[in-house]
C-alpha cells in the first residue's frame, strides 16, 4: 500500500475516533429522575445515548438534587412536592419497585408545622428512612428528621445549629451519624440519640462541594476546593484526626478545572464496583456531563456528555 495513502486512512480513522460519542454501559442500573420539562419522569439511563423514560410522574419538584436513596437494591425512595391553586405546597414519599417498573407508595407526608421538604433522605434499613430537611425549631436552620412508611409522619430527631447551609451532605450507615456543612463548619447527628456528635471547624482554605460514604471502608469521601493546592476540584478523603481536626487526603492526582465545568451537586456512588458517578454542567454549553470516577485511585472511567440538563437524583442499583 502506498505510504501517503495509508497515511490519510490512519489520519481519518483518527478522525472518526475523536467525533464518534463514548458508549458506555454501566454495570449497575443507574436511575434518576428527569425534570426538563413541565412533568417530570423516572428514567433509567441506559447507556450515554440511551434513556427509558418509565414513569411519568407528573407536575413535581424534588428539593434536593442527591435526595433519592435505595432500600434492598431494589426499591428507589424520594421526597416530593406539589403546590395547589393558591401555592401552598404538599409533600410526598415516593417508592418505585424498578423490578416491576411500578409506583409500590405514594405516601402524603404529615407535619404540624406545614414543612416536609427533605434536602436528602437515607434508609438505614428496610423499615427505617431518615433524612436532613428545614427546621422550624429555634435556634435551627436544618434538621435530621424519620419518616412514618404507614401514615407519612414525620418526627424530629435532632437539630443542626443555625446557619447558612450548601446542601452538603451525607449519612453514614456503619456510624449512624448524619453529616451536614454548616457555615464553614462540620456537624453530626446521632439518628439514635439525636444528640449532635460532630462539631469542627473546617479548615481555613478548604470549601466542600460534595460528601459521600464508601461503606465497604467506612470512610468519607469529600470533592473539595483549596486554594493552596489548585484552581479546581480534587476528590479527597475527609477524616476526622484524634486532635478532632478535619484532614483532607487527596485521592489521586485528577483535577476538574472551574474554566470548564460548574458542579451540579447530582452524584450517587457504587460502592461495588468503586465508583462515584457524577453530573456536571459544561460552561458556555447546555449540556451536561457524566463524570464517573474510581473512589480508590481518584481516576476518571468514565466521562459522556448528554443532553439531559435537568437529570438529578441518581441512585445506582447492583
Amino acid at each position: 500500500m502506498d505510504k501517503k495513502y495509508s497515511y490519510f486512512i490512519i489520519n481519518i480513522v483518527l478522525i472518526l475516533f475523536s467525533v464518534i460519542p463514548f458508549i458506555t454501559t454501566f454495570k449497575c442500573r443507574l436511575y434518576g429522575v428527569d425534570q426538563s420539562s413541565l412533568e417530570t419522569t423516572f428514567t433509567e439511563i441506559i447507556n450515554s445515548t440511551s434513556y427509558d423514560r418509565i414513569i411519568n410522574l407528573g407536575r413535581v419538584s424534588f428539593s434536593g438534587t442527591a435526595t433519592s436513596v435505595k432500600i434492598d437494591n431494589q426499591k428507589y425512595v424520594s421526597t416530593y412536592h406539589t403546590s395547589n391553586s393558591l401555592g401552598v405546597p404538599h409533600y410526598f414519599l415516593l417508592i418505585i419497585d424498578i423490578h416491576t417498573k411500578s409506583i409500590k407508595l405514594n405516601l402524603t407526608l404529615n407535619e404540624k408545622r406545614d414543612s416536609g421538604s427533605f434536602w436528602q433522605i437515607a434508609a438505614p434499613n428496610s423499615n427505617e428512612i431518615v433524612g436532613i430537611r428545614e427546621s422550624f425549631h429555634a435556634g435551627s436552620s436544618l434538621e435530621v428528621a424519620k419518616i412514618n412508611q404507614t401514615n407519612g409522619l414525620m418526627e424530629t430527631i435532632g437539630t443542626y445549629p443555625y446557619g447558612s447551609y450548601s446542601l452538603v451532605m451525607v449519612y453514614a450507615s456503619k456510624r449512624r451519624l448524619y453529616y451536614n456543612v454548616i457555615e464553614s463548619t462540620f456537624y453530626a447527628v446521632n439518628i439514635d440519640t439525636g444528640k449532635l456528635d460532630i462539631n469542627i471547624r473546617i479548615p481555613n482554605g478548604y470549601t466542600i462541594y460534595a460528601i459521600d460514604y464508601d461503606s465497604v471502608n467506612d470512610r468519607l469521601i469529600a470533592l473539595v476546593y483549596s486554594s493552596s493546592i489548585t484552581n479546581g476540584w480534587i476528590l479527597t478523603q475527609l477524616t476526622i484526626t484524634a486532635k478532632n481536626e478535619i484532614r483532607f487526603d487527596p485521592i489521586g492526582k485528577t483535577i476538574i478545572p472551574f474554566e470548564k465545568y460548574l458542579w451540579t451537586t447530582t452524584y450517587t456512588m457504587n460502592t461495588n464496583e468503586r465508583l462515584w458517578i457524577t453530573i456536571w454542567s459544561i460552561k458556555d454549553s447546555n449540556k451536561n456531563i457524566f463524570i464517573v470516577f474510581n473512589i480508590d485511585t481518584g481516576n476518571i472511567m468514565e466521562k459522556w456528555e448528554t443532553n439531559l440538563n435537568h437529570f438529578s437524583n441518581l441512585v445506582c442499583f447492583d
